[in-house]
């Protein structure tokens, strides 16, 4: 896991859009591979700094999405007129350090190009940074911190956090900070204190520097005490249901998905199914009727499958299939749609084709299939193919039927053959 830290100051007063805008980004990089969550912070003491931090799997991850389309397409989410403050910006890569003993400040814990962040977060007034041990202890501590613990030099290291919070939630904390998949859950809110003052509430985000843990953290200021405890008892409430609701849509999505592909792909081979054949073969006719286009089936049957499953079994049978159905597959563009017609039947729907081009396809088929080696079946595996084009007027049954002669014709004329509806004397 690695951590990005990036610093932004905005120029011209438009902070409660960045803010969002930053927390919209999600939506465009959710779904790619290795993004594990996003958490913007800002400190109401000085709100046109920003501090954001993203998490990925590894750094080549985080450096494709950086060069990719959807990065670019990102900055369209920040309002119009945007300045940044180029200066004040700077980047880290974290948690790359492989001596685990390495883990000593600050400088260590965001490792990197990163002399001036670090040096800039151990002089920050605004922004808490904690270097904690998984137990809680505190290693290392910066300027803002010293709101809340010791002055004495002497006494900066080896106290615990626990000392120090007052917070309702304390376990949720502590469960990140042992748990390392415990540290992608976005920002919490906790309460301070060190008994000199009221406590102050921090927004808090937690970073993995192997073995130890970076705390990052900007102060919410509220004008009344009761509220803002009222306030960070709900927030903390409202967060936890929805990262579970969240979570839970997540899970109720990809089984809906899982349970929709299974229930149209056929289990053995990885190609559509009679049900998905049944609802596209309707859909491509109406269109190639409706734009008066070409439209072409390839119906296939093995040649002499029996044999296999007879001599071999029913395992090599399986896997001479699959392998066929590979073939098939091989042979599709993103608008084609291959099916098993039946146990040994393989069907083509390929829109847009000429009998001509079907043709081509079927015999490039033939011959892959001819070529196959399969470790189960020490044999020739062959197929025969039927290819019909579309006629006005036609149904997807008619269409079939045309289909099936020429692959009749084609078995009853020599197996490991290739033939045309249009060629059939009937």
């Amino acid at each position: 896991m690695v951590t990005v830290i990036s610093r932004f100051r905005v120029r011209n007063g438009v902070e409660a859009e960045v803010r969002s805008a930053f927390l919209n980004r999600p939506r465009l990089v959710e779904k790619t591979v290795g993004f594990c969550g996003l958490d913007v912070m800002t400190d109401a003491a000085d709100p046109s700094v920003f501090l954001l931090l993203t998490r990925w799997t590894n750094e080549e991850i985080f450096r494709t999405w950086h060069r990719s389309e959807g990065h670019h397409q990102s900055h369209g989410l920040m309002p119009k007129g945007l300045k940044l403050d180029a200066s004040f910006t700077s980047l880290t890569v974290g948690n790359r350090i492989e001596d685990p003993s390495g883990v000593r400040n600050l400088s260590d814990a965001i490792e990197g190009q990163t002399v001036a962040l670090s040096q800039w977060l151990m002089e920050s007034d605004a922004v808490f940074a904690l270097l904690l041990a998984s137990d809680g202890t505190i290693l290392m501590r910066n300027r803002a911190s010293e709101r809340v613990f010791s002055l004495d030099p002497a006494k900066n290291t080896g106290s615990s956090i626990w000392d120090y919070l007052v917070c309702s939630d304390a376990q949720n904390l502590r469960q990140r900070l042992s748990a390392p998949d415990g540290l992608n859950d976005g920002y919490l809110l906790v309460n301070l204190s060190a008994g000199r003052q009221n406590p102050i509430t921090l927004e808090v985000g937690l970073v993995r520097c192997n073995g130890v843990v970076l705390l990052l953290a900007t102060q919410e200021r509220l004008r009344d005490a009761q509220l803002q405890s009222e306030n960070f008892r709900l927030t903390n409430d409202l967060s936890i249901l929805a990262r579970d609701s969240a979570r839970k849509n997540r899970e109720l999505s990809a089984a809906n998905e899982t349970i929709e592909r299974l229930a149209r792909t056929d289990a053995l081979t990885g190609l559509a199914n009679r049900r998905m054949l049944n609802e596209s073969f309707p859909r491509e006719i109406a269109l190639a009727e409706r734009l008066n286009g070409r439209f072409s089936v390839v119906l296939a049957d093995f040649d002499d499958f029996k044999s296999i499953n007879d001599h071999f079994g029913h395992i090599a049978g399986d896997q001479v299939l699959t392998r066929v159905a590979a073939v098939f597959a091989s042979q599709l563009r993103a608008y084609d749609l291959a099916a098993r017609y039946g146990g040994d039947e393989f069907i083509l729907l390929l829109p847009g084709s000429s009998e001509e081009e079907a043709m081509g396809i079927a015999d490039r088929i033939r011959k892959e299939v001819a070529d196959l080696k399969v470790s189960d079946c020490p044999r020739q595996i062959t197929v025969s193919l039927g290819v019909a084009s579309w006629v006005a007027g036609e149904t997807p049954g008619d269409l079939v039927a045309r289909a099936d002669a020429a692959l009749h014709h084609a078995k009853n004329t020599g197996n490991n053959k290739v033939e045309a509806a249009s060629e059939i004397i009937v």
